[in-house]
């Protein structure tokens, strides 16, 4: 027990003191005194597996503690995560609602724009309508030419670039003159290659 309870060297010298007592003293004070060394030997005995059962104890308790805090840490990173989640959703959500509102506002805007482009495409037709309609009961007026040109002169073929105007002047000729010889409807369509008579005094 002696061994146990110390160190080797100290329990040598604890020996060797009790050795020399006893031999100092009776053997009845011998006997007390081992009584109450071993009396003392046993409390520190107890006193010390009642320390090695507190350690093993906050031993336990520290485990536990451990155990726990990485609980709450895992918790605490799931409960971050899902926080985090929910905030993209929401966000998601939002995106969403504004994307139909302007497809809403988009639809309502075509639809107003296909209704005005409906208007002015009858207001159109009724135009033309009213135009055609106009031009068919209108009379046709013939062109009327007069006899009142010289008739003497020439006939001229038409060249690229010419016109009634640029004939008459080349040959001091009126332009009258020369659509009335020749019945031009339309001064303007005076083709190449055609042959018209030039008056002339």
């Amino acid at each position: 027990m002696l061994e146990k309870a110390m160190p080797s060297s100290w329990g040598l010298c604890f020996v060797v003191f009790v050795l020399l007592a006893c031999s100092c003293l009776g053997q009845t004070d011998a006997k007390i005194l081992l009584a109450n060394l071993k009396q003392d030997i046993e409390l520190i005995n107890r006193e010390v597996r009642g320390l090695r059962s507190e350690v093993e104890l906050l031993r336990r308790e520290n485990a536990q503690l451990r155990v726990a805090m990485d609980r709450t840490n895992r918790a605490n990173k799931q409960s971050q995560e899902t926080g985090l989640v929910l905030e993209l959703q929401n966000r998601l959500q939002a995106l969403e609602l504004a994307f139909k509102q302007s497809e809403r506002a988009r639809g309502s805007n075509q639809e107003e724009l296909n209704k005005k482009f409906q208007q002015i495409v009858e207001q159109m037709n009724r135009g033309f309508e009213q135009v055609t309609s106009a031009r068919a009961t209108a009379p046709v007026k013939e062109p009327s030419f007069s006899n009142d040109y010289p008739k003497n002169g020439f006939v001229h073929k038409v060249e690229k670039g010419e016109t009634v105007s640029s004939i008459a002047k080349k040959y001091n000729s009126k332009v009258s003159w020369i659509i009335n010889a020749n019945e031009i409807g339309d001064p303007t369509k005076v083709f190449v290659g055609r042959e018209l008579f030039v008056p002339q005094k």
